[in-house]
């Protein structure tokens, strides 16, 4: 079993690094999918307020409960503070997408473009290291709206694999990513400080896109 480092940028949950690729793809004038009432949009610079909302409330929302006390703060200082999102939305190898469902924003999903498993090359392999929305939204289809999203921009950037980390006790996530035909790949385990110990271990989901 492997440890998943906090902050590291070779580490699964890394944080930022660099590319090119993607402004080209998807502007703020270009929402990527629509269907019914959920529109999913690439966030820009000028998103960077808004996504400072629905980043800290989607997230607080779901997982305020995994963190000991004075966890949760401090993570979304570390993680969503105003000027680590800035930094990455001026990292061209991060995308961020905001899903919003009758035109109220309701979460993201947060994609690291060169982010691949271990012992692969970084090149290949397209992580989605975020998605979140608002509990009170589930069952509308945003989930699935979001990684569709994530499954087109890998295949424009002709990525071999797509992936993601899940908590191992998250089982309702876990059934959700294998409807959208990601396998379990293998376990590692969260090395972040305050964050409950029982909660830790995660899996490596993946998605081949050429097994498609």
């Amino acid at each position: 079993m492997t440890r998943t480092r906090f902050f590291s940028a070779e580490s699964p949950r890394g944080f930022c690094e660099e590319s090119v690729a993607m402004f080209i793809l998807f502007t703020d004038k270009q929402p990527m999918t629509k269907d019914d009432s959920i529109i999913v949009k690439k966030a820009t610079i000028n998103d960077l307020h808004l996504l400072f909302e629905v980043c800290r409330q989607s997230y607080s929302e779901n997982f305020a409960h995994h963190w000991n006390e004075g966890g949760l703060d401090w993570y979304l200082e570390n993680a969503y503070g105003l000027e680590i999102i800035k930094a990455d939305l001026i990292n061209t190898d991060i995308n961020y997408f905001i899903a919003s469902f009758n035109e109220e924003p309701v979460g993201f999903m947060k994609l690291h473009l060169n982010s691949n498993l271990p012992n692969h090359s970084s090149a290949s392999g397209m992580e989605v290291q975020k998605i979140y929305f608002r509990p009170q939204f589930q069952g509308r289809g945003i989930g699935k709206k979001l990684i569709t999203v994530a499954l087109e921009v890998g295949q424009k950037l002709k990525k071999e694999i797509i992936w993601l980390g899940v908590i191992d006790t998250n089982e309702n996530a876990i059934e959700f990513y294998k409807k959208m035909r990601f396998k379990i790949h293998d376990k590692t385990t969260l090395d972040i400080p305050y964050f409950k110990e029982e909660l830790k271990g995660m899996w490596r989901m993946t998605l081949r896109l050429g097994d498609n």
